[in-house]
């Protein structure tokens, strides 16, 4: 079991930097997990909200510091198809490659990846093989068992992103470095 377990959504600013720090970290060796979590859980665009635009201006500058511009998206999309993709990357050892790749497209190219046919391309980009991602994507027992995850989580006491599990604790999911480090410690 990993130290640590990361909650993540592609339309929260937030859980983009909480997602590449960790990465990041992973990378050297820090034992985490990563878990999709559709955050707002409808099927349909919302318009960008004060309170996204509030979290962007705050995390601005961190997420330079992990490369990635924000750039203020139109809408915000549902993710659920996102998190289909994730959990195909994720089976094919990919699941970093489309984190990165689903995050960047979204927060600094304006990618519409509530969109099948964007998903299909942004997981190409990501390394993975098209097919079974078209599959998944048009696959209704994918998108159930996506949904079931998301609302045990939600049972569990995940309420927003991001957000960490650590020794059956929840926390806020980001934090800088050095905290993560001593999470995954004593996790």
């Amino acid at each position: 079991m990993p130290g640590l377990v990361l909650f993540h959504d592609y339309t929260s600013p937030a859980a983009a930097v909480a997602a590449l720090r960790l990465q990041r970290l992973v990378d050297q060796g820090l034992p985490a997990e990563f878990e999709g979590f559709e955050a707002i859980g409808l099927d349909t665009a919302l318009p960008l909200t004060l309170d996204v635009i509030a979290a962007m201006d705050a995390v601005a500058e961190t997420a330079r510091d992990e490369s990635l511009t924000l750039r203020r998206p139109r809408a915000l999309p549902p993710t659920v198809l996102a998190h289909v993709v994730g959990a195909v990357a994720d089976e094919g050892g990919l699941g970093a490659s489309w984190r990165e790749t689903c995050y960047r497209a979204f927060w600094s190219e304006g990618a519409a990846i509530g969109e099948r046919a964007v998903l299909l391309k942004l997981a190409a980009r990501a390394g993975l093989d098209p097919e079974p991602v078209g599959i998944a994507l048009g696959d209704r027992l994918s998108l159930a068992a996506v949904r079931r995850r998301h609302a045990m989580h939600r049972r569990n006491g995940v309420g927003g992103v991001p957000t960490i599990l650590a020794s059956r604790t929840l926390v806020p999911g980001l934090l800088p470095e050095e905290q993560l480090r001593t999470l995954a410690r004593y996790a």
